[in-house]
Parts: structure tokens; sequence; C-alpha cells
């Protein structure tokens, strides 16, 4: 048997349609404290102002019976349009541990829309760790858990350099992008 928690209808914070915001207001992202970020979409909805809140569906099982629930996408981020006067004053908001403003509004849009389509098509999200070339790495899962090394190359399959810098010699080895954190 399946239950579906409340929160399924708690998944309209992630149908806010995205779009470029107003004269006189700005994108920002809302660093929650832990386990709020529901709670504080819920709180400026009671104000009027709409926030996008990404949702994953997660199952557990519980003894015999399953549960399905909506769990944000990342943990601790909500996103949502203010008027720029306002965005000063959203600390003080008793579920809010940070404010982050967005400086490239347009680009930001345009990402968060492409977020909001891979999420709506359906298919399986997994957040990954974001890699950059040149930065440090280390191997999660799989025959070289625990190799560290730097991003050379970032793709479905990402090259890590591993060097030598004794004798100034680096070798290359190719890994899944899911299995490497940021050092």
């Amino acid at each position: 048997m399946l239950d579906i928690d409340q929160s399924e209808r708690e998944n309209r914070y992630a149908d806010m349609p995205i779009g470029a915001p107003g004269p006189d207001e700005e994108w920002v992202v809302l660093h929650t404290r832990p386990r709020a970020e529901k709670k504080l979409c819920a709180h400026f909805e009671r104000d009027g102002m709409p926030m996008y809140l990404p949702l994953r569906r997660k199952e557990h099982r519980y003894g015999g019976r399953r549960r399905a629930f909506w769990s944000p996408l990342f943990p601790g981020y909500v996103f949502g349009v203010f008027p720029a006067k306002m965005v000063p004053s959203l600390r003080n908001n008793q579920y809010v541990a940070n404010v982050l403003r967005v400086l490239h509004q347009g680009e930001f849009v345009h990402q968060l829309r492409q977020l909001q389509l891979a999420l709506r098509a359906g298919d399986m999200v997994e957040v990954m760790p974001y890699l950059e070339k040149g930065k440090p790495v280390r191997i999660i899962a799989g025959p070289l858990k625990g190799v560290e090394g730097i991003v050379e190359n970032v793709g479905r399959r990402t090259k890590v350099v591993i060097s030598i810098e004794m004798i100034q010699k680096s070798v290359f080895t190719e890994v899944d992008s899911a299995n490497i954190e940021m050092v």
C-alpha cells in the first residue's frame, strides 16, 4: 500500500512561473534554516509572494508500508522574486539563514527555467556536485574510491588528473561525474 503524504499538495511550490523580475524587483536565493524550506514558502505565500522550491518525489518503506513524499531537490535553498527595497529585511524572517543576491538575473532565470522543464518532464533528476575544471575532487564510489585528483574535463565521464609533483608526472582517469565529490 502506498500512502501519499500531505506534502503531495505542497508540490505547488515547484510550479511557480519562472520569469524575468519586474521593475524594482529581483530574484534572490534564500538559504533556509534546516528543514524549513516548505515553511518559508508557506510564510511568503500568505503574504502573496510566490516562491520556487524545486522538489523531487521520494519513497520510504516503513515495515510493509510505503510512503511517498516531496523533498527539496536542493535542501536549504528556496528561490523568490522580491521588491529590491525588501531584500535587506529578508534576513529577519525566522526561517531564513542567509540571503544570496543574484548578480546575473537573466542567466539565473534561464537556468531555473531549464531546471523546471527537466523536472516537469518527469525523468529522474539527481543532484550531483558542481564540477569545475582545476578544482580538487575525491572519487567516492567504484574501484577508485578514495582517490583524489584535479578535475581536467567535465562531462558525462569526467577526467580526473592524478599528479606526482616530485617527478612532475600526471595520469588521468575517467570517472562518472556522480561518483565525485569536491575536496
